[in-house]
């Protein structure tokens, strides 16, 4: 089935978070099963435009900095990092290397 450049985008684009628009040129920041403009990737607590270089925690699948996450109540912290343990825990997903030929 043939689409159009637009539709096809919709469909298997990268389509930022924020905007909800198209991110083209293979820019898109993929982070948390989301894609976001790179302009758009930045912490929900103050807005501080993010990388993913940046030191970031995920609150909510939104990202937050260190700087934000340190000024969160400790009892908070203690309980994301719990419920992050734990779905760390649930997903066990199997690391396979990929076996080199013999030469």
């Amino acid at each position: 089935m043939a689409y159009c450049e637009t539709h096809y985008n919709q469909l298997f684009g990268n389509i930022c978070f924020v905007c909800n628009k198209v991110v083209t040129g293979g820019e898109a920041v993929i982070v948390m099963n989301k894609a976001w403009c790179p302009d758009h990737f930045a912490c929900i607590g103050c807005d501080t435009h993010l990388t993913l270089k940046s030191k970031f925690v995920e609150v909510d699948m939104k990202p937050v900095c260190k700087r934000c996450y340190e000024k969160y109540p400790p009892d908070l912290k203690k309980r994301l990092k719990k419920w992050t343990e734990e779905t760390v825990k649930q997903i066990k997903i199997p690391i396979v290397l990929p076996r080199l030929p013999k030469f």
